[in-house]
């Protein structure tokens, strides 16, 4: 199949999530080649690329599909009887790895947004029959609004062709970190390498660079997963991901210097869904506050495992900020807070300062307590973990 990429590489949310499904095909799929605005895979590439797929990674998607998406068409246009048990994406990608061996394609696709009518198309219009998946649409709301288009009050539709969708679907398996649930909210949080980081990997041609760079994603999905679990704090976020021994060993065995990345932080929103909040990260081999350290004479992997020791997911730090989303909020997490958002200063900027911020918070949060006789284990964790770094 020959996939032309007229399709601009940029922030929104439907530009990154198909390109991640191409970069998914390409990492999975042996036997293609390509190049900034073409792709060549084998024949067989949608069976192998959702045959690779973990069952494990498919059961985390717990993203709804919503009333408005009519997957009835999508699957009948590939000829498939059987429904999904539930109107999920786990669901109906169970159901198309199951099937996809059944699934005959067309030989060319042209990914794109262009203009016809009343409609955006994601293919050639005389290809694109469906109305896309309502997640495909989250970026309505930051679309072509110029005053020359006449498109200021005007609302249009996405259609799709079954090629795009199915490119798409592989885009939400690969980027997919995990869902988050607070009280009356749902947060889905996805990962893509940045606009810059496709383009570089798509005019590289090069098998090789894909593989590095993309193998780095997985190892900061997996990352985020259990970070988000633990926090939705996203300077927290950025915080484990920059101070992690691991990303940055694997930087520096595939002779990489820095990786871009942007996050999505999404939740329902009636019948679609709506951007919450986007987040860049930038994985560094040899982040800037490594010089601060060095200057001071300070042995910088030492201070950035301790760091990240302290930030783990079951440790005392990341229990203090999660009493945020209960009803019994300690009484040091506005000090910890504060200090974590102090190291996140100097994490980012190399502000030394930021990282003294953080000391304080950890003296603070032993004050408040010490008069709590139930806090004891945490006001021995935070001497601990202050001595450490002093």
């Amino acid at each position: 199949m020959i996939v032309k990429l007229e399709l601009s590489p940029d922030s929104t949310f439907l530009s990154q999530l198909i390109y991640e499904g191409i970069l998914y095909a390409l990492y999975s799929v042996p036997g293609s080649s390509f190049r900034l605005d073409e792709v060549d895979l084998p024949d067989d590439f949608l069976h192998k690329a959702y045959s690779e797929m973990d069952d494990g990674r498919i059961n985390e998607i717990s993203i709804v599909l919503t009333g408005n998406d009519r997957i009835e068409k999508f699957l009948e246009s590939l000829k498939i009887q059987e429904r999904p048990s539930k109107k999920t994406y786990r669901e109906l990608i169970k159901l198309l790895k199951e099937k996809c061996k059944d699934i005959s394609l067309r030989k060319e696709i042209t990914l794109q947004t262009r203009r016809s009518g009343d409609n955006i198309f994601l293919d050639k219009p005389d290809c694109s029959n469906l109305a896309a998946p309502q997640l495909f649409k989250i970026d309505r709301y930051t679309g072509i609004s110029m005053l020359e288009t006449g498109l200021t009050s005007k609302q249009l539709g996405l259609k799709s062709s079954p090629e795009a969708v199915l490119i798409g679907l592989m885009g939400i398996y690969s980027s997919h970190i995990t869902t988050i649930r607070q009280q009356n909210s749902t947060y889905h949080y996805f990962v893509f390498l940045s606009p810059d980081e496709v383009v570089d990997v798509l005019s590289s041609g090069d098998h090789f660079k894909l593989k590095s760079i993309y193998s780095i994603k997985e190892l900061l999905r997996d990352l985020l997963s259990t970070t988000l679990r633990s926090s939705v704090v996203s300077e927290v976020m950025v915080l484990e991901v920059m101070l992690s021994t691991k990303i940055r060993s694997e930087l520096e065995s595939k002779n990489l210097d820095k990786v871009d990345f942007n996050v999505f932080k999404i939740s329902p929103e009636g019948q679609t869904y709506k951007i919450y909040e986007t987040i860049p990260i930038t994985v560094y081999r040899k982040p800037m506050f490594y010089e601060v350290l060095l200057k001071r004479g300070i042995k910088a992997d030492e201070v950035c495992e301790k760091l990240y020791e302290a930030l783990s997911p079951d440790g005392v730090i990341m229990e203090a900020l999660a009493s945020f989303n209960s009803r019994n909020k300690y009484s040091e997490a506005d000090a910890i807070l504060r200090g974590v958002l102090g190291l996140y200063k100097f994490v980012s900027l190399a502000d030394a300062q930021g990282l003294f911020q953080f000391l304080r918070s950890l003296e603070e949060a032993r004050t408040l307590l010490k008069d709590d006789r139930r806090a004891h284990y945490r006001v021995e964790e935070y001497a601990r973990i202050e001595r450490s770094l002093i």
